[in-house]
């Protein structure tokens, strides 16, 4: 009987050890196999490089005057139809929205902003032309922002919420806004000298906003709406410029060189409604205009008033310029801009590169291809 016994418990003793065993070996084999799966989720990989593709003012037909003569004749569905097919080649796509989003109403009649000698509002639905067309987000801080005053800039930030489109340069709000896309964390920062913006001539806080944006941002976009206008405004002076009404329009030159040490990596203004020079500093690009671009109404389209430059830069992971492309458009009245044969864009610029920056590190060819030097 107690020979009986003691087998009885032997086995009851190995049985027990199986178990043991085999519980173990499961937990293994679930440990193994939860190590494989987390292995198996690859986090993605930043590209080596990215395009990124700017564009000057953006106005694309405006309510007032009230007897639409500033409006196109197909309501402006085609003003983006010879852009698209460069546009889908980018990865962050940014241009100046030059006026507000507002629709036409009594009440919105009554908000004309008397100030200025033009007004600009685009009926709301225009905010779905900039989704198709395929920007990533726009700039909405210059010297027509204010036009139809708070109701305008309202309007405006509501309108491209609801479109879903990304915009910066309203103080009241975020002073840059990040957009994820490809496994690249773009920044968008803009400026202007208007009322509500953050303003050129205050160059602390820039600085402020860019390092704030360089910390969380893989690439930082700056845009800047900044000296004066027309034909007397081509070159950069490298002095505070004062407009004819006797308002500061910044020192362009000091404000875009100020972003690149503070972390800015592309750096781009408009405002003159021509073209100005570029420049490579600390191996960053920085365009001081890209005047018009789709201002098919309300504005002179004449030459030079006309040159329409799409500027494709690509920069490496960390902002370092490394190629570019200017791709040369004009402007026409009525219509959307299509691409120049004559490259006249791309050739002014060079030119006046060539008188503001005699020195910096970059070649533009006849047909716009930007290449260091």
């Amino acid at each position: 009987m107690l020979y009986m016994k003691k087998i009885i418990a032997f086995l009851f003793g190995a049985f027990a050890l199986s178990s043991i065993v085999s519980c173990s070996s499961n937990a293994e084999n679930e440990a193994a196999t939860e190590s494989q799966a987390a292995d198996s989720v690859q986090v993605p990989q930043k590209p080596a490089s990215v395009r990124v593709m700017m564009m000057g003012d953006i106005m694309m037909g405006s309510q007032c005057p009230w007897d639409n003569r500033y409006m196109t004749a197909d309501d402006g569905k085609s003003l983006f139809d010879s852009v698209k097919p460069i546009i889908a080649q980018g990865d962050f796509i940014v241009g100046n929205l030059e006026g507000v989003l507002l629709d036409r109403t009594p009440q919105s009649q009554k908000m004309k902003n008397t100030f200025s000698a033009v007004n600009f509002m685009m009926p709301q639905r225009y905010a779905q032309y900039l989704v198709d067309a395929g920007f990533t987000a726009m700039a909405i801080t210059n010297n027509h922002a204010n036009d139809f005053h708070g109701m305008g800039v309202d309007s405006t930030i509501a309108t491209l919420k609801r479109v879903k489109m990304p915009y910066s340069g309203v103080k009241k709000e975020a002073c840059y806004t990040i957009i994820e896309k490809g496994g690249i964390k773009y920044a968008l920062c803009a400026f202007s000298t208007s009322p509500g913006a953050y303003h050129l001539d205050d160059l602390a806080s820039a600085d402020s906003v860019v390092r704030a944006a360089d910390k969380v941002a893989d690439i930082v976009v700056v845009s800047f709406h900044g000296g004066c206008e027309g034909l007397g405004a081509r070159n950069v002076p490298k002095r505070r410029e004062i407009f004819n009404n006797g308002l500061s329009r910044g020192d362009v030159y000091k404000f875009a060189r100020m972003c690149v040490d503070a972390g800015g990596d592309v750096i781009f203004g408009h405002s003159p409604h021509v073209v100005r020079a570029m420049e490579i500093y600390k191996d960053r690009i920085i365009a001081y205009s890209l005047g018009n671009f789709c201002t098919p109404k309300g504005m002179n389209n004449a030459i030079p008033f006309g040159y329409a430059p799409l500027l494709d830069v690509t920069v490496d992971s960390k902002g370092v310029f490394q190629k570019g492309q200017i791709h040369s458009f004009i402007q026409r009245q009525g219509k959307g801009p299509i691409l120049d044969p004559k490259h006249g864009a791309a050739l002014d610029i060079d030119r006046l590169s060539k008188i503001d920056f005699p020195d910096t590190r970059l070649n533009i060819s006849p047909t716009g291809e930007i290449t260091r030097r």
